[in-house]
This record gives C-alpha cells, structure tokens and sequence, in this order.
C-alpha cells in the first residue's frame, strides 16, 4: 500500500549510496535493453497502432482500431527515477498503448531525485520529459525566491520542460509565522514570471475534489478514499474554503499572462465545468489535464462533456496520474489492495473506452473515487489526435529549447 498524502521517495537506485547519476544511466540501459525496449516512432501521430504489438492493450468493446491509430503521450505521470519503478511503469505503459510520458515530480534541483531524473532522462531519450519541483521546507529565509529562479534555470538549461507544484501550496506551505501561504502570494510572483521568461510550463495543482473539504464521515461520498489518505482532508482547522483556493488559483494565473499555465486535475475544479469553461475563455495562457478526473467530469451528461472537449479540444491533454515507485503503483488514487500491472492496464483501457466509446454506465478508471457510473463521450478521432497526442506533443516535445522569445511556449495551436 502507497503512503497516503504524498508521493513517497523509494529507493533511489545507486544514488542512495552515494554513487554518481551515471551509474544509474548505466544500469538502466542494461534494463532496458534486456526488456526488448522499442524506441519510439518519430513522425508525429504516426505511431503504430496498438492492435499490431503481442502486448497489445485489450480493445474496450466496439473499438475495432483502438486509438484510431494515434500515438497516446500520458503527458501527467509520477515515476520514482528507479530501476524498479521504472521497469514497472514501462510495462504498464506499453501495454496500455501509451508510448510517451511527462513525469511531474522531477525533484528539486540539486535534489537526489532531480539527478536521477536527468539520468533517467538520458537513458529514455525522446520517449520522456519531466517537470521539476520547489521545495518548500526554507519558505521566507532570506534568499529562497532568488535561488529557486536560479534553480529554474539551470532546469531550464539541463532539459527541464516546467515547474510543478502540487497542492501544498495553499494547503500544507506555511511562513514563518505560522500562516498557510496562499496560491497568489505576491512574494511568489518572480517564481512564475521567470517561468514564462524561460518558456518553463506552470503545472499547479490547487484544491481537490469538494468532498475533500467535508467532514469525514460515511455519508461523505469519497469515506472509503479518505478512509485511506486521511492527509487528504481538509476540513477544519485553517484551511481556506474551496472557494478561496479557486480565487487564488485565477488571481494567480491572470497575473503572469506571458506564462503557460497547466490547471491539472480539469482545471482543479473537474466537477464544475462551467467554471473551467470560463477559466479557459478569460485566459489563453491556461490549458488543462484530464488526471485523476474522469470520475468527476464524467458525472456530467455525456453530451455536455463531448461538446466541452470538442469546444476546447486545442486545450485539453491526456493525463492518468498514474504512479510508479518501488513499493508499487497508484492508479489514479489509493486503492484497498495493491493494484497489479493487469489492473494498470485495465485503469489505462477504461480512460480509452470512456474517449473513444458511446458505451453508458460503465465503470470509470478508479472505482474508489466514486460508487457510480459513467457515459462515455466518443470523441471524433480529429479530437482524440489532440487530446491523446498533438497538445502535449507541442507543449513538450516538440521544443529543443527553452530559451524561446516571448516568454511561453504555448502559442494556441496544435498539429493537424
């Protein structure tokens, strides 16, 4: 079983020993290589469909060509940068048709995990990209501001693709006097600015579900989730309402226009639509990401969701929040019992069927998110191009450089 409320660190394979990042390259490629690694194909939406691989994802019914033949980049992962971990995530990956990925929790710079992830990196090559982490333990010394910029850029130098912050900030982060330091500090405000100067991607995550802001109790319909990650609450004590948070999260974003912004978890607000809609109306600068939602947005009716992606289809990306660490997997949450790579699959095979089939009341990806079904959208295959592939593709992979005039990278267009 994860370790509820965070992501736990693992082993770091070598480095925990004090051994140099190369050596975890080393390790790898003998990993990979004994694993039949196929490198990635390089024309853009022109992978091979799935259906021709031994391993092949199992077609959700009705799907004769699964993808339609479009190359799938998870574009919101967490892998521990371990041999473990690593094998374990490439295998649920390539099964499931995904043949990309974008890890979010890179470390900090100068961070164990960080050096790991840039060997890791190397190893993947085109396959892989990751965004990189603040660590907030020395929030208000003197200095902090100023050397997190300097971290960023020498991220920015050594491949980084952005920043991620998770939801501590807002809910966990405290200043010196004991204070919760809110999504739209004004202290804060270089951090992100510098982002947009080096073409660095903002992914923040900000509130969770409503639920999480209830008391605990069973009539709580996320009780078995919370039962679990009880570090997941936040009800009581001083956090901010979710209201709050979600006016912190825009006064945020409408203050760096020239930074790209990733409002994970569709837009940190799944279950309001209506409210994402008009994030992505007022700001050009937002994007959002389907991980871990699909239970909340897919409570809507499905005719309501269809017509969102198709509305905002160049804005939208695949995400799953899938998790890999020596200890395990986490599929888009906590689980009661330890998921297993078939059950990895079966995760990655719902998030196809609810996008690519007419299928109602079907079971959505992470049971314990929710005790109900949901109808699926299918989405016409010029929409699945550029929620599977095309937005992620120009945000992270398409660039060599994050040293672009202008400050984001983002410019409003995908590939047809």
């Amino acid at each position: 079983m994860l370790t509820p409320g965070g992501l736990p660190e693992g082993r770091v394979a070598c480095i925990v020993y004090g051994m140099k990042a190369r050596i975890i390259t080393v390790s790898a490629l003998v990993l990979l290589s004994c694993t039949d690694h196929k490198a990635p194909p390089d024309a853009r939406g022109a992978g091979t469909p799935a259906a021709s691989s031994p391993q092949a994802p199992v077609s959700a019914p009705g799907i004769p060509q699964p993808h339609h033949g479009i190359e799938i980049i998870d574009a919101h992962v967490h892998i521990v940068p371990e041999m473990t971990a690593l094998a374990q995530a490439l295998e649920v990956l390539e099964k499931s048709g995904v043949t990309r990925f974008v890890a979010f929790s890179g470390g900090e710079v100068g961070s164990l995990r960080y050096a790991a992830t840039v060997a890791m990196k190397r190893v993947l090559g085109e396959r892989f990209h990751y965004l990189v982490n603040i660590d907030w333990d020395d929030f208000g010394a003197p200095g902090f501001v100023e050397e997190t910029v300097f971290k960023l850029r020498q991220a920015a130098d050594e491949g980084a693709r952005g920043l991620k912050i998770f939801k501590a900030l807002g809910l966990k982060v405290r200043s010196k006097d004991g204070k919760l330091v809110a999504v739209d500090d004004p202290v804060l405000d270089p951090i992100f600015e510098e982002c947009g100067k080096l073409g660095l991607v903002v992914a923040i995550h900000v509130a969770d579900p409503a639920a999480f802001f209830k008391p605990v109790t069973p009539d709580n319909e996320r009780y078995d989730e919370l039962s679990i990650a009880s570090s997941w609450s936040f009800h009581g004590s001083d956090y901010p309402s979710f209201d709050e948070l979600m006016a912190q999260q825009e006064r945020r974003v409408a203050r760096h226009p020239k930074t790209t912004f990733i409002l994970v978890h569709m837009g940190n607000n799944a279950e309001d639509l209506g409210y994402v809609a008009s994030l992505l109306d007022k700001y050009p600068n937002v994007l959002v990401n389907t991980a871990a939602r699909v239970p909340e947005f897919g409570r809507h009716p499905a005719g309501e969701v269809r017509a969102f992606f198709i509305k905002y289809q160049d804005r939208i990306m695949f995400g799953s929040d899938f998790v890999s660490t020596p200890h395990g997997m986490q599929l888009g949450s906590v689980s009661k019992t330890e998921p297993t790579i078939p059950d990895g699959i079966i995760f990655f095979n719902r998030h196809w069927e609810y996008f690519e089939t007419d299928h109602r009341q079907m079971d959505h990806p992470t049971p314990i998110q929710g005790n109900w079904k949901v109808d699926a959208i299918h989405l016409p295959p010029e929409v699945l191009r550029k929620l599977y592939h095309d937005v992620a593709w120009n945000l992270f992979f398409a660039f060599q450089s994050h040293s672009r005039p202008g400050g984001s990278r983002w410019d409003g267009q995908t590939s047809n």
